[in-house]
């Protein structure tokens, strides 16, 4: 089975079972609280990490967090905090 049929096979289990597709897909998700907080779930791994910039891989693309006195809060291999003033988040 390739790729794209095992994909398909997974939005529709997800759609049949009324489940985020994120979750049987392992997407990305992002969240944000205002603009002082984000929370990334389901990411590939850190890439870039300044106080300006942090960047995360995801199977979706690169995922890029700009802003002032960002810093990590906590970071596991599924999931990270980030906090600061965010000013822009970007999937390249």
């Amino acid at each position: 089975m390739g790729p794209v049929m095992n994909r398909t096979l997974r939005r529709r289990l997800a759609h049949t079972l009324d489940l985020p597709a994120a979750v049987l897909l392992d997407q990305a998700t992002i969240h944000l609280m205002g603009d002082a907080e984000a929370r990334i779930v389901n990411h590939r791994g850190l890439v870039q990490y300044t106080s300006l910039c942090i960047k995360a891989r995801s199977l979706q693309g690169m995922i890029e967090l700009t802003g002032e006195d960002l810093e990590i809060v906590s970071f596991s291999s599924s999931e990270m905090k980030i906090a600061g003033r965010i000013r822009q988040v970007v999937l390249k």
